[in-house]
C-alpha cells in the first residue's frame, strides 16, 4: 500500500517515515501542497496524510484539487492541530481527521480504519448471479 504524507515540518515527515516504513508502507512525502499535487498524480497514493497550513496553495486547495481535479476518491486523512479549521472537508467521503500531537498507534488504527473503508477508483465487482432452480 502507497502513502503520501505531506507537512511542512520535515521532523513530522520523519516521524511518518519511521512509523509506516517499519509498518510496510511505499512512502513518498511532499513539503507543500504544489509539490503535493506533482507527487501525487506520479505515485498514484491508497491514502494520503495532509496537514492543513502548508505553503503554496494550503491542504484545503490540494484536497479540492485531488476530489475536483483528479476526481479521486482516494482516502485522505488531515492531520492537524487545528481540527476546528477544517471539520467541513473531514465529513466528507473517504476522510478523517487526527488531531496533533497522535500516537504511532492511533496513526496506524487510522490508516487501517480508512484503508478497510475504501475510496478504491474501481468498485467491487458485482455479486454472482442467484442460482437457477
Amino acid at each position: 500500500m502507497k502513502i503520501l504524507a505531506v507537512d511542512d515540518d520535515i521532523y513530522i515527515l520523519e516521524i511518518y517515515r519511521e512509523i509506516l516504513k517499519k509498518a510496510g508502507f511505499d512512502l513518498e512525502t511532499a513539503e507543500d501542497a504544489m509539490s503535493a499535487v506533482t507527487k501525487f498524480a506520479a505515485f498514484k497514493p491508497d491514502l494520503v496524510l495532509l496537514d492543513v497550513d502548508l505553503p503554496a496553495g494550503g491542504g484545503k486547495k490540494f484536497f479540492e484539487r485531488v476530489r475536483q481535479t483528479f476526481m479521486s476518491k482516494v482516502p485522505i486523512i488531515f492531520c492537524t492541530a487545528s481540527p476546528n479549521s477544517i471539520a467541513e472537508e473531514a465529513k466528507a467521503p473517504c476522510c478523517s481527521l487526527i488531531k496533533k500531537p497522535f500516537t504511532s498507534e492511533l496513526l496506524l488504527a487510522e490508516i487501517k480504519k480508512c484503508l478497510e473503508k475504501g475510496g478504491n477508483e474501481t468498485p467491487p465487482p458485482p455479486p454472482p448471479p442467484p442460482p437457477k432452480s
